[in-house]
């Protein structure tokens, strides 16, 4: 009772002060508490490159795998016009999913700028944004955010989930990395331009897509583009839910759609045939012929 009356406390400041930006990230920070808290969801910052990203955990096993959804980018549409300054989604589907999730090891790993901000004061959450939300840098604070989950937890491998245009970004890490074992995404967005050099590779990653038949975001048409470029793959599967929007239909029904498999990828075996040694030349003298 004690959150919801704070919730409603924030939501009538920010009504009162509209344009805050402050205001709407308590909001939104508040929100993610009440999401995470009854799914034993524990937050932690992670401090990589220029970044303060954002963690929320539950890790119960070592040396296991661990589910490990990315965030979708918010609300980029505030963002330009400097609305909120910073991408923290106000209905953040991808941490309502996670917390759905009753795997041993979850965690949600937020972008950069979401629920937190800059290790530099000087330094701008819109450059990394807008046009260079997959830039380099991003990528690599991500990389190595899962660096130390792994060293902090044990973590052998991870399944990636990503909702929004961060499907972009799982299929970026999955091509980059060489513990990733499957790959969800939920209504994802794919850049084309920015994944058109890893298709190849992307194509061997185990990987299961979902998308909504009420999506006007990101429609099932956007997905089918996707896979025509992608080509024949056995490693690639996906879900049509017609009930689903962008947003709406997707989080009560997750950890039913949790059950569809990913497939397994198809891999030649070696050549099951043992190597003959070839034995040495038997020389032998020649009889009965006399050189003349």
């Amino acid at each position: 009772m004690t959150r919801f009356r704070t919730l409603l406390g924030l939501t009538a400041l920010c009504a009162g002060a509209l344009g805050l930006s402050s205001c709407a990230e308590d909001l939104n920070y508040e929100v993610s508490q009440r999401i995470t808290a009854p799914a034993w969801m524990i937050e932690r910052p992670i401090e990589v490159g220029p970044f303060e990203l954002t963690a929320f955990e539950r890790m119960y096993e070592r040396g296991e795998s661990a589910n490990l959804y990315i965030a979708g980018d918010g609300n980029p549409e505030l963002i330009q016009s400097g609305a909120i300054y910073s991408p923290t989604p106000q209905n953040p589907v991808g941490l309502h999913l996670a917390s759905k999730d009753k795997a041993d090891n979850l965690a949600y790993l937020a972008r950069p700028c979401q629920y937190s901000g800059l290790r530099a004061e000087n330094d701008d959450c819109n450059n990394y944004w807008g046009e260079n939300k997959y830039h380099p840098e991003v990528l690599a604070a991500l990389n190595e955010a899962m660096d130390g989950m792994k060293r902090r937890y044990g973590i052998t491998g991870f399944n990636l989930i990503g909702y929004d245009d961060a499907a972009t970004i799982v299929s970026l890490l999955a091509t980059d990395r060489s513990d990733v074992l499957t790959i969800r995404t939920v209504a994802g967005y794919f850049d084309s331009e920015t994944l058109a050099p890893v298709m190849a590779d992307l194509a061997n990653v185990p990987q299961h897509h979902f998308t909504g038949g009420q999506d006007t975001e990101t429609p099932p048409a956007h997905l089918q583009e996707f896979l025509a470029k992608l080509g024949p793959s056995e490693c690639v599967d996906h879900t049509f839910i017609q009930e689903a929007s962008h947003e709406a239909g997707w989080v009560d029904k997750w950890p039913e759609l949790l059950k569809n498999e990913v497939p397994t990828c198809y891999v030649p075996e070696e050549p099951d045939f043992t190597l003959i040694e070839t034995p040495d030349p038997i020389y032998s003298p020649r009889i009965g012929i006399e050189k003349k």
